[in-house]
């Protein structure tokens, strides 16, 4: 690996990652560097393991509405109990982006993504305060409608400190995000499904009569296609 990361470096920033690194060996001792490393390595590996195991979850939730092939990603283990083949095919991936890419690129990637989906999130709890006013909550955000806009505000701010070729990059990945939803995602959904026969069937849409409580379980999910068979 160190090879492979030499390799893929210009010379001039191998010189000045050393020039830091023996600046950091005369001000800090023998102690204080092996913290220092130890923290960095700990941080790495938790931001990885959550990543992947985050992101499987999510792929799962997603193939049971049927956004994604639900016989792949929303396949679990039956040992385990684990979305096993999402999270091989997480790592897969990941592994490919961070060997073929630069990691300043896939930084700036990940943080302009992070930031987007904290603004969908704050954006969210605003509207379903207002759409579902006395929905049963087991955790309710305090200080709405502050804390969302100061949490939208505060992420888009740090979106437009980036640089400008990484909105084109966000870009693609949304036009990436909406080929698969307009291609597969929006003819599979269960829930979009079950809203059209609703309205065919009633002439009024339910409003999201199934997530006034806790949410949607996968047991709901099966009921659901039974009904819109």
């Amino acid at each position: 690996m160190a090879k492979q990361l030499f390799a893929r470096k210009p010379l001039e920033l191998l010189l000045a990652e050393m020039a830091g690194e023996h600046r950091l060996r005369r001000v800090l001792g023998p102690v204080q560097l092996t913290s220092l490393g130890v923290g960095a390595i700990i941080g790495i590996t938790s931001v990885v393991l959550v990543t992947m195991l985050s992101q499987a979850r999510i792929l799962l939730a997603m193939a049971r509405d049927g956004l994604l092939p639900i016989g792949c990603f929303g396949a679990i283990h039956e040992k385990f109990r684990t979305p096993w083949k999402g999270t091989i095919l997480t790592g897969i991936f990941v592994g490919l982006l961070s060997s073929l890419l630069p990691l300043r690129i896939l930084s700036d990637l990940v943080n302009i993504g992070t930031l987007l989906a904290f603004v969908i999130v704050c954006s969210a709890v605003l509207i379903m305060r207002r759409t579902h006013p006395d929905a049963q909550r087991p955790f309710r955000a305090p200080l709405v409608p502050l804390m969302p806009i100061l949490g939208i505000l505060t992420c888009l701010l740090l979106m437009f400190s980036l640089p400008a070729e990484n909105w084109l990059r966000l870009g693609v990945w949304l036009l990436i995000g909406f080929a698969i939803y307009f291609g597969y995602g929006r003819r599979h959904s269960v829930m979009a499904r079950y809203l059209a026969h609703e309205i065919t069937a009633h002439g009024v849409s339910p409003a999201g009569a199934l997530v006034t409580h806790t949410g949607i379980e996968p047991d709901d999910y099966t009921e659901l296609r039974n009904k819109i068979r």
